[in-house]
């Protein structure tokens, strides 16, 4: 017997749609610092929704954009960089969210690997493109957010080939309705580049539609963030990096305003925005937490708005450690958790909380441990081995090659004990023995 429910496609347009209407009041805060009196740049997610179907006309009218398309961001965590979040997968085509921090060649390798005609990008994007945009053949327009100072620092009209616009010239006065095209769900939605270790050409993971819709409703629940409506979510995660943790579009989905730092990321801006701004959740890694407590120590803030902290880390290592969550919460009263991620999971993958003790994978994600001859070891809490992960938002490969899969399951390299109830316990890696220093 088949069902009698409706197959409709889990797609980003619907998550679009659904923030701008069912949660149009909720605001899109970027700060601009307090210099001068300056007040924060505000939207409702109504008026969020609306400018990117602006977006994506100008996108579609003026440069061509069609489905499957890859379209480029170099930005910061802004109120435009969310619109293209939502533009650039609701038209059909692919978003390609490229870091600003990534050293020049593999800055360069990524972008040359996505082939995006048209790059968005803003006053923390500048530098780095100006420095790699002369090996950049492949660009035809380059979209400046931020104002006409940002774009002049580029060019005044053209840069190495490339058409200079600004953005809000670009968007003002378009369409504000755009015919959605069918979307397969399982085509791809983003795609991000990570930096690699070694100096390599960094891998391309690609989200498809489906991955990202599933994710953002994962997102919300208390195993997650446990975002909703009466939340002011602060991601100091990139957004240019791993989808900035799910965050953008879980907050849009979920109706949970949003606080974005811009260009003010560093410790003392932050502390007062949270202060000014009162955010009920924030995430961020290790080091921002360690910069945070070291700026509250020598300016003590009010952050009691702040219902948790969420300690972000990549593989490799237990994100955030006991002590730091120990003194954000003994110093301040802010309760933290550690989320654990990476590329080719869409992260966070898991999260976990001091009353838990350990990660708590979700019920869309199955896992296991192996050990060095590939077999499963048992969920007893003692027995060590790699980690392995499938489900619907862990990557089958990476866009240029293969990801080292066995049997279906990715291989996350992490090493791992799982206890009888399902807890995740994640091994830091060893510290060097004095004679291999």
């Amino acid at each position: 017997m088949r069902s009698t429910m409706q197959d409709i496609p889990l797609t980003v347009n619907r998550l679009l749609v659904h923030g701008a209407f069912a949660h149009g009041t909720a605001r899109v805060t970027t700060w601009t610092g307090t210099t001068g009196g300056a007040e924060p740049d505000r939207r409702t997610f109504l008026d969020t929704g609306v400018r990117a179907v602006q977006l994506a006309a100008a996108l579609h009218d003026d440069f061509g954009v069609a489905p499957g398309d890859t379209v480029a961001t170099l930005m910061a965590n802004t109120a435009d960089h969310l619109e293209a979040y939502l533009a650039v997968p609701s038209m059909g085509a692919v978003l390609h969210t490229l870091d600003p921090w990534l050293p020049a060649d593999q800055l360069v390798a990524a972008a040359v690997r996505g082939d995006a005609r048209v790059l968005i990008t803003d006053p923390t994007g500048l530098a780095p493109l100006a420095s790699v945009l002369p090996r950049l053949g492949h660009l035809r327009h380059v979209i400046v957010a931020g104002g006409n100072d940002s774009a002049a620092v580029v060019s005044g009209g053209t840069a190495y080939g490339a058409e200079v616009h600004d953005y809000e010239e670009l968007i003002t006065d378009r369409r504000s309705h755009y015919d959605w095209p069918a979307v397969d769900e399982r085509d791809a939605a983003v795609l991000c580049h990570a930096a690699s270790e070694d100096g390599t050409a960094p891998r391309g993971v690609a989200y498809s539609h489906r991955a990202l819709y599933l994710h953002a409703l994962q997102a919300q629940t208390p195993q997650a963030y446990g975002i909703g409506e009466d939340d002011l979510v602060l991601p100091v995660v990139p957004m240019s990096r791993m989808l900035a943790w799910g965050l953008p579009y879980a907050a849009f989905a979920g109706g949970a305003s949003l606080l974005l730092p811009g260009t003010y990321d560093q410790p003392a801006p932050l502390a007062e925005m949270a202060e000014r701004e009162r955010p009920t959740l924030a995430v961020a890694d290790p080091a921002v937490w360690d910069g945070m407590l070291e700026e509250l120590a020598a300016h003590p803030r009010d952050l009691s708005s702040l219902r948790e902290a969420v300690v972000v880390g990549g593989p490799g290592a237990e994100p955030g450690g006991t002590l730091l969550a120990q003194e954000l919460r003994w110093r301040h009263g802010i309760s933290a958790a550690a989320a654990w991620g990476a590329p080719e999971t869409l992260s966070p993958a898991c999260v976990a909380r001091p009353a838990a003790g350990h990660y708590r994978f979700p019920a869309s994600v199955e896992y296991g441990v192996t050990g060095p001859d590939q077999r499963p070891l048992p969920w007893d809490g003692q027995s060590e081995g790699e980690l392995l992960l499938r489900g619907p938002w862990i990557t089958a490969s990476y866009v240029e090659d293969a990801a080292p899969l066995h049997e279906g399951w990715l291989r996350t390299g992490e090493t791992a004990a799982i206890t009888p109830d399902g807890r995740v316990a994640m091994k830091p890696p060893e510290a060097p023995s004095a004679e291999g220093r």
